[in-house]
């Protein structure tokens, strides 16, 4: 694959917060990433880039990412990495099943219902929407995500349209339990 020992050499900038295998550092707050697809990290990275991720106030840990991406200075760079994070054999990270089944029927009807038309029912992603995989996620990663959407500290800058569109699906889960259990249920879906 063109661009893969450019990758790999790159990624070692990564590798202290996303581990040697895009396994994430939960310590850190650092996601799994393994596996992502190439689309998705690279958008990311530009996002990071071109300051419509990590700039909004209080967004602690996407500042983090910002100041880290920043050691990629072109498009190139930045393509080399995503190549190289997809190119990672996805992590299965365990998941808690709840014991609940009300809960377990909660998380996946709302899943169904707002997250599935984009992410699929198999949590894989689409690129032709733009929407990343979420089968496999850390769960403490994903509660993040919807917590910076609904706070406006992801999705809020003009050029972030994709964000946008995510905070207004957030703003639909009516409750955080119902969020944990949308959460469960994309984090247990298998990657």
């Amino acid at each position: 694959m063109a661009g893969m020992p450019e990758g790999r050499a790159l990624y070692a900038t990564c590798a202290p917060c996303h581990g040697g295998k895009g396994q994430g550092v939960a310590a850190l707050k650092a996601p799994a990433i393994a596996g992502l697809q190439a689309w998705y990290v690279q958008r990311q990275l530009q996002g990071f880039a071109a300051g419509w991720r990590g700039t909004a106030a209080g967004d602690v840990e996407g500042a983090t990412m910002r100041a880290a991406a920043a050691v990629l200075t072109s498009d190139a760079q930045r393509e080399a990495v995503a190549s190289f994070v997809a190119s990672l054999a996805p992590v299965n990270l365990p998941v808690q099943p709840s014991s609940d089944a009300a809960r377990r029927i909660n998380g996946r009807n709302y899943y169904n219902a707002l997250c599935s038309a984009c992410h699929g029912t198999n949590g894989r992603g689409n690129e032709q929407l733009g929407a990343p995989r979420l089968a496999g996620m850390a769960p403490e990663y994903l509660m993040r995500q919807v917590a910076a959407l609904q706070a406006g500290q992801r999705g809020a800058h003009r050029e972030d349209r994709l964000g946008a569109q995510m905070r207004a699906i957030s703003a639909m889960l009516p409750n955080r339990d119902t969020e944990q259990d949308v959460i469960a249920h994309a984090a247990r879906l298998p990657p």
